[in-house]
């Protein structure tokens, strides 16, 4: 039972305590006014959860912490919650403490905090206390907006599965799902170990086996066909290379007769082509030493003409730097002769008049001929860059000259007599040129026609020599025999290729029959766990199975017992209520005096009456006994007129004096005119000020 609650700077609550006793509590005011806060600073305290978006959304707008906390009895102890949290939604503090047992004050904190990883958990000792968590605090004890009379009124397939979720058969869809789970990684697993079999595969396996049978017994007759080749290919191979060990010296004394025959042909190529050489550069001697004489002839008059030009070009220097030097003695004599100007017609030194200026007196005279000598230097310049040039192409040419000197002493030649001498030489190499053939590519049939020296003579007899002792020889005969032997040796090789891919596809095939017979029998032995799991999963784990009913059998027996026990203190003429499973769905079924009754035929209030003793008989079930409270939120939402009076007076009947079914029935609604004339032991008024939510015990 909540003894009482108190709220600090949470949601729109700045400092609220509400203090609850036995019987009706009602929280009445319009929507927004902070009503439903309390049932998030419930759960809040006792599990840190609640119904908002984010921890942030619990801290008043302005604050920059909130705290909540519960005192709350069960049994013969108080018990007291508290948590607070930061502008975060971090929680700061949190304590668990059990303030009084057996009527003796004790203060003894059991847990704080939430760290699990110490194996501390204020939420699940709670847990541990009232012997449920948040999801089933939420089910067991608050009956959300619409969710009363709705019980009665949906389909008995909807109400089974609201029974599932309430005696938590959804922990059973999540095992046997969990069972699925363990079946997929049992086969994955198995997988793994059968190289991608499970005894799904098992058909397919037998199969398999069946095949590489197959491919064995064909193995071994291709086998042995390849073997039968093999030893016809290598008696063949044997035959042939006898035969080329008979033509095996003669065919040396070919490859050395064509050794020298290749020889011989490069000798008098090489030959020539060093003559060629010699004739070349014999050429180009005779060319560049007359082409250097006839240079030389002009020599010494470059020279004289060269120093000529040096001598002018230092006299037009001389006459600049003479110009330069006049035409500054007269650019100062102006600047002197500019200071003493005739003013006024007389004299600027001693003021006398004067009649007559003498000329070098006279600034035009002496500006004429500064532009005089600048005239003058113009040209000076020009001709002395014309010298330049003719003094650049002169070293020039005096360059070619000392360059086609050094030239002719280099190879000795001095005059046209050493030219002539040359060119005797050139004569006599060009005629030994051109009797010698301009292409060589053999031999010949006499090789002795292309000797060209004694070195070249006495390697034409030894090929002569050669010839007539390989005569009668075929190169045909030694190359056919040396091919075919290839070709026989290619083929044995493939055929020895096959015979050890077959060796290998037996033993491949005896491997894989092997293990393929253990993979077998594993997976055998893999399909009898595999039946018993599902076996397990269906008869323990299946919502529909034996564990399933048992549950809803349970459930229902619970809840059809505490109902018709709720359900004889509202007076409306039913005794007992009866919850009754088929195959898909669950039956309600009223009895009364003269027997069962239609649920169709009950009343408006009859119908909330059956809804409030179910939702109390589940309340029951769901709290083992240790849940001694039940928050209605909004219950009239949805109910016409007749319905919510009738709601009003089964609990206040049900509830009159503290005989009710529970210690403490707590109602929110904004619906506040219907308890107007009716027995509640405390109403709340809430509402929102400036100042946040404001409660008023009326």
């Amino acid at each position: 039972m909540i003894k009482d609650i108190q709220l600090m700077d949470f949601i729109a609550h700045r400092d609220t305590k509400i203090e609850f006793g036995k019987g009706i509590t009602i929280f009445v005011g319009h929507n927004g006014s902070g009503k439903s806060s309390i049932i998030d600073a419930v759960t809040f305290a006792l599990f840190g959860k609640h119904t908002r978006k984010s921890n942030k959304n619990l801290v008043r707008r302005g604050t920059n912490s909130a705290m909540v906390q519960m005192h709350f009895a069960l049994n013969s102890r108080e018990f007291l919650a508290t948590r607070s949290l930061n502008v975060s939604g971090l929680q700061s503090f949190s304590q668990f403490t059990i303030v009084s047992e057996g009527g003796k004050v004790v203060n003894k904190p059991v847990v704080g905090g939430e760290r699990k990883q110490f194996g501390e958990s204020m939420s699940s000792e709670i847990a541990k206390v009232l012997g449920l968590d948040y999801e089933k605090l939420r089910v067991a004890a608050v009956v959300q907006q619409g969710e009363l009379v709705r019980i009665v009124e949906a389909q008995p397939k909807e109400f089974k599965e609201l029974l599932n979720g309430l005696i938590g058969i959804d922990r059973l869809d999540l095992a046997y799902e969990t069972m699925r789970d363990v079946l997929v990684g049992f086969r994955d697993r198995l997988r793994d170990e059968t190289d991608g079999y499970t005894d799904q595969d098992m058909p397919k396996v037998e199969g398999l086996i069946g095949k590489k049978e197959g491919e064995l017994r064909q193995s071994e007759s291709v086998l042995g066909e390849f073997e039968d080749e093999r030893k016809l290919l290598e008696d063949k191979i044997r035959q042939i290379e006898h035969e080329i060990e008979e033509m095996e010296p003669m065919i040396l004394q070919v490859r050395e007769l064509q050794t020298r025959e290749e020889l011989l042909v490069r000798i008098v190529n090489e030959k020539r082509s060093l003559i060629s050489s010699e004739v070349s550069r014999l050429e180009r001697l005779v060319r560049e030493a007359a082409s250097s004489l006839q240079m030389l002839k002009g020599k010494g008059e470059v020279d004289m003409r060269l120093q000529m030009a040096r001598s002018e070009i230092d006299e037009v220097q001389s006459q600049i730097e003479e110009n330069e030097g006049a035409s500054g003695k007269l650019r100062g004599f102006l600047e002197c002769v500019s200071r003493l100007q005739v003013v006024d017609g007389r004299c600027p030194v001693c003021n006398s008049p004067v009649t007559k200026v003498n000329e070098m007196f006279d600034t035009g005279h002496i500006q004429v001929e500064i532009r005089r000598k600048t005239d003058e230097k113009s040209i000076l310049q020009v001709s002395k860059v014309g010298l330049k040039k003719e003094e650049q192409q002169l070293v020039e040419q005096d360059k070619k000259m000392a360059a086609a000197e050094k030239f002719l002493s280099n190879n000795f030649m001095s005059c046209a007599d050493d030219v002539a001498k040359l060119e005797a030489e050139l004569k006599s190499k060009q005629q030994d040129l051109a009797r010698l053939p301009r292409e060589i590519l053999n031999a010949g049939d006499d090789p002795l026609l292309i000797a060209i020296d004694d070195p070249s003579r006495s390697l034409a007899k030894e090929i002569v020599s050669l010839r007539k002792r390989v005569m009668g020889f075929s190169h045909l005969q030694y190359s056919n025999a040396k091919l075919e032997k290839g070709s026989l040796s290619q083929r044995l090789l493939d055929v020895n290729r096959k015979v050890g891919v077959h060796q290998k596809a037996i033993e491949d095939a005896k491997s894989a029959i092997d293990s393929t017979r253990k993979v077998i029998e594993q997976l055998r032995k893999a399909a009898e766990f595999v039946r018993t799991l599902d076996k397990i999963r269906s008869v323990i784990f299946n919502r529909d199975g034996r564990v399933g009913i048992s549950l809803r059998s349970w459930a229902l027996g619970v809840i059809s017992q505490k109902a018709s026990e709720y359900a004889s203190l509202f007076n409306i003429g039913i005794s007992r209520i009866e919850l009754a499973e088929g195959a898909r769905e669950i039956s309600i079924t009223c009895y009364g005096r003269q027997g069962d009754i239609d649920m169709d035929s009950l009343s408006g209030g009859e119908k909330v009456a059956v809804a409030l003793a179910l939702r109390l008989g589940i309340a029951y079930m769901m709290g083992s006994n240790k849940l001694d409270f039940v928050i209605l939120d909004e219950p009239t939402t949805h109910l016409d007129e007749e319905r919510r009076k009738a709601l009003v007076r089964i609990i206040s009947e049900a509830f009159r004096e503290g005989a009710g079914p529970l210690a403490q029935l707590i109602i929110i609604t904004h619906d506040s005119d219907i308890f107007e004339d009716s027995e509640v032991d405390q109403i709340y008024r809430f509402t929102m000020t400036a100042d946040g939510s404001q409660i008023k015990l009326v």
